[in-house]
Protein backbone atom coordinates (compact mmCIF):
# COMPACT_ATOMS: atom_id res chain seq x y z
CA UNK A 1 0.00 0.00 0.00
CA UNK A 2 1.12 3.44 -0.66
CA UNK A 3 0.06 7.20 -1.15
CA UNK A 4 -0.11 7.72 -5.13
CA UNK A 5 -0.38 11.25 -6.58
CA UNK A 6 -3.05 11.64 -8.83
CA UNK A 7 -2.52 14.16 -11.54
CA UNK A 8 -5.65 15.63 -13.84
CA UNK A 9 -6.16 18.92 -16.03
CA UNK A 10 -9.27 19.63 -13.70
CA UNK A 11 -9.46 22.74 -11.76
CA UNK A 12 -8.47 22.82 -8.08
CA UNK A 13 -9.45 24.29 -4.06
CA UNK A 14 -6.83 26.33 -3.00
CA UNK A 15 -6.19 23.25 -0.53
CA UNK A 16 -4.60 21.11 -3.38
CA UNK A 17 -1.54 20.56 -4.33
CA UNK A 18 -1.26 21.62 -8.48
CA UNK A 19 0.94 21.86 -11.03
CA UNK A 20 1.73 24.60 -13.70
CA UNK A 21 0.27 28.23 -13.21
CA UNK A 22 2.04 30.65 -10.57
CA UNK A 23 2.67 29.99 -6.94
CA UNK A 24 1.39 32.10 -3.75
CA UNK A 25 4.81 33.19 -2.81
CA UNK A 26 4.97 35.90 -0.44
CA UNK A 27 6.44 39.62 -1.63
CA UNK A 28 9.62 38.84 0.57
CA UNK A 29 10.55 36.41 -1.12
CA UNK A 30 12.21 36.81 -4.30
CA UNK A 31 11.32 34.44 -7.74
CA UNK A 32 14.03 32.23 -7.70
CA UNK A 33 15.98 32.11 -10.90
CA UNK A 34 19.32 30.43 -12.43
CA UNK A 35 22.60 31.39 -12.33
CA UNK A 36 22.79 33.37 -14.73
CA UNK A 37 19.31 35.52 -13.48
CA UNK A 38 16.63 33.97 -15.54
CA UNK A 39 13.19 33.83 -13.26
CA UNK A 40 12.32 30.04 -13.19
CA UNK A 41 9.31 28.24 -14.22
CA UNK A 42 6.84 27.09 -11.25
CA UNK A 43 6.71 23.57 -11.89
CA UNK A 44 4.54 22.07 -8.75
CA UNK A 45 2.76 22.99 -5.45
CA UNK A 46 2.55 20.99 -2.30
CA UNK A 47 0.57 21.67 0.91
CA UNK A 48 3.36 20.92 3.81
CA UNK A 49 1.07 18.93 5.61
CA UNK A 50 1.78 16.40 2.79
CA UNK A 51 5.10 15.82 4.58
CA UNK A 52 4.50 16.93 7.95
CA UNK A 53 0.75 16.41 9.90
CA UNK A 54 1.89 18.94 12.27
CA UNK A 55 1.81 21.50 9.68
CA UNK A 56 -2.44 21.07 8.97
CA UNK A 57 -3.00 24.10 11.21
CA UNK A 58 -0.42 26.07 8.72
CA UNK A 59 -0.45 27.07 5.33
CA UNK A 60 2.90 26.21 4.65
CA UNK A 61 3.75 25.08 1.16
CA UNK A 62 6.60 23.32 -0.64
CA UNK A 63 7.06 25.08 -4.34
CA UNK A 64 9.13 23.42 -7.33
CA UNK A 65 10.98 25.78 -9.69
CA UNK A 66 12.61 24.71 -13.10
CA UNK A 67 14.68 26.17 -16.26
CA UNK A 68 11.75 25.83 -18.61
CA UNK A 69 11.10 26.18 -22.28
CA UNK A 70 8.23 24.98 -24.35
CA UNK A 71 8.65 22.43 -26.78
CA UNK A 72 12.72 22.23 -26.04
CA UNK A 73 14.92 19.80 -24.15
CA UNK A 74 17.67 21.50 -22.91
CA UNK A 75 16.44 21.27 -19.42
CA UNK A 76 16.67 17.97 -18.27
CA UNK A 77 20.28 17.98 -18.38
CA UNK A 78 19.86 20.83 -15.95
CA UNK A 79 17.61 18.44 -13.82
CA UNK A 80 20.33 15.64 -13.41
CA UNK A 81 21.73 15.15 -10.21
CA UNK A 82 25.20 16.11 -10.07
CA UNK A 83 27.39 16.11 -6.97
CA UNK A 84 23.80 16.58 -5.14
CA UNK A 85 21.85 19.80 -6.91
CA UNK A 86 20.78 20.67 -10.08
CA UNK A 87 19.34 23.70 -11.66
CA UNK A 88 16.62 23.29 -9.76
CA UNK A 89 15.25 25.56 -6.89
CA UNK A 90 12.54 24.16 -4.17
CA UNK A 91 11.00 26.93 -2.06
CA UNK A 92 9.32 26.36 1.79
CA UNK A 93 7.10 29.30 2.62
CA UNK A 94 3.88 30.31 4.24
CA UNK A 95 1.86 31.31 1.69
CA UNK A 96 0.47 34.50 0.55
CA UNK A 97 -3.12 35.08 -0.56
CA UNK A 98 -2.09 36.25 -4.06
CA UNK A 99 -0.83 34.20 -7.04
CA UNK A 100 2.78 35.39 -8.68
CA UNK A 101 4.58 34.10 -11.99
CA UNK A 102 7.21 35.70 -12.52
CA UNK A 103 8.55 33.44 -14.86
CA UNK A 104 10.71 33.66 -18.14
CA UNK A 105 8.82 30.91 -19.35
CA UNK A 106 5.29 30.52 -18.08
CA UNK A 107 3.17 27.63 -18.20
CA UNK A 108 -0.03 29.23 -17.80
CA UNK A 109 -2.46 25.88 -17.30
CA UNK A 110 -2.98 24.17 -14.27
CA UNK A 111 -3.51 20.83 -13.32
CA UNK A 112 -4.40 19.23 -10.17
CA UNK A 113 -2.70 16.52 -7.67
CA UNK A 114 -4.58 14.68 -5.21
CA UNK A 115 -3.62 11.56 -3.22
CA UNK A 116 -4.73 8.56 -2.92
CA UNK A 117 -4.57 5.43 -1.21
CA UNK A 118 -2.90 2.52 -3.75
CA UNK A 119 -3.68 -1.35 -2.33
CA UNK A 120 -0.73 -2.36 -4.64
CA UNK A 121 1.93 -3.82 -2.58
CA UNK A 122 5.29 -0.84 -3.22
CA UNK A 123 8.53 -1.54 -3.93
CA UNK A 124 11.54 -0.38 -6.17
CA UNK A 125 10.11 -1.38 -9.08
CA UNK A 126 7.19 0.65 -8.85
CA UNK A 127 7.52 3.69 -10.79
CA UNK A 128 4.10 5.18 -10.17
CA UNK A 129 3.74 9.19 -8.74
CA UNK A 130 3.93 8.82 -5.34
CA UNK A 131 4.49 10.35 -1.48
CA UNK A 132 7.38 8.82 -0.20
CA UNK A 133 6.70 5.18 -0.07
CA UNK A 134 9.85 3.07 -1.55
CA UNK A 135 12.85 4.29 -3.51
CA UNK A 136 12.36 3.37 -7.05
CA UNK A 137 14.97 4.98 -8.98
CA UNK A 138 15.30 4.89 -13.06
CA UNK A 139 18.88 4.96 -12.69
CA UNK A 140 21.18 4.73 -9.93
CA UNK A 141 20.31 5.99 -6.74
CA UNK A 142 20.56 9.88 -5.97
CA UNK A 143 22.34 10.96 -3.26
CA UNK A 144 21.72 14.09 -2.16
CA UNK A 145 23.30 16.87 0.52
CA UNK A 146 19.43 17.56 1.49
CA UNK A 147 17.45 15.00 3.40
CA UNK A 148 15.14 11.88 1.60
CA UNK A 149 12.74 11.92 -1.66
CA UNK A 150 9.41 12.86 -0.27
CA UNK A 151 7.83 12.59 -3.52
CA UNK A 152 8.20 11.08 -7.11
CA UNK A 153 6.69 12.16 -10.29
CA UNK A 154 5.87 10.25 -13.37
CA UNK A 155 6.45 12.46 -16.45
CA UNK A 156 3.21 10.74 -18.15
CA UNK A 157 1.49 11.42 -15.03
CA UNK A 158 2.47 15.14 -15.18
CA UNK A 159 1.61 15.31 -19.14
CA UNK A 160 -2.17 14.42 -17.68
CA UNK A 161 -2.53 17.89 -16.11
CA UNK A 162 -0.66 19.81 -18.23
CA UNK A 163 -1.64 17.83 -21.83
CA UNK A 164 -0.79 21.19 -23.76
CA UNK A 165 3.07 20.81 -22.45
CA UNK A 166 3.77 17.31 -22.39
CA UNK A 167 7.25 15.97 -22.20
CA UNK A 168 8.55 18.67 -19.34
CA UNK A 169 9.99 15.38 -17.32
CA UNK A 170 10.02 13.49 -21.20
CA UNK A 171 9.08 9.76 -20.09
CA UNK A 172 11.34 10.33 -17.17
CA UNK A 173 11.24 10.77 -13.27
CA UNK A 174 11.18 13.39 -11.43
CA UNK A 175 11.99 13.29 -7.62
CA UNK A 176 11.58 15.77 -4.65
CA UNK A 177 13.93 15.37 -1.74
CA UNK A 178 13.14 17.99 1.29
CA UNK A 179 15.21 17.99 3.90
CA UNK A 180 14.67 16.74 7.65
CA UNK A 181 14.16 19.71 9.09
CA UNK A 182 12.59 21.32 6.18
CA UNK A 183 10.78 24.01 7.62
CA UNK A 184 13.34 25.62 10.26
CA UNK A 185 15.60 25.92 6.91
CA UNK A 186 16.06 28.67 4.57
CA UNK A 187 13.09 29.39 1.95
CA UNK A 188 15.44 28.18 -0.92
CA UNK A 189 17.40 25.40 0.95
CA UNK A 190 14.54 23.22 1.97
CA UNK A 191 14.85 20.67 -0.66
CA UNK A 192 15.82 19.79 -4.07
CA UNK A 193 14.45 18.42 -7.33
CA UNK A 194 16.23 16.12 -9.60
CA UNK A 195 15.31 14.36 -13.21
CA UNK A 196 16.50 10.95 -13.92
CA UNK A 197 15.95 9.65 -17.56
CA UNK A 198 15.15 6.05 -18.38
Amino acid sequence: MYDELIFSHEPHTSHDAYVGGGAYLPSEISWPCSADGVPLTHLASFPGEWFSPSLAAQPYWISIFIPYLAGEVLHYRKLRAIHGNSEAIVVGYIRSEGERNEAANQILDRGSIRLSKNDEADDEENLASKLDGIDAWLQGPIASNIGQRRISIYGGDLDAALPRHKGILSDGMGYLFLDDNFVNKAANECGRFFLQLG
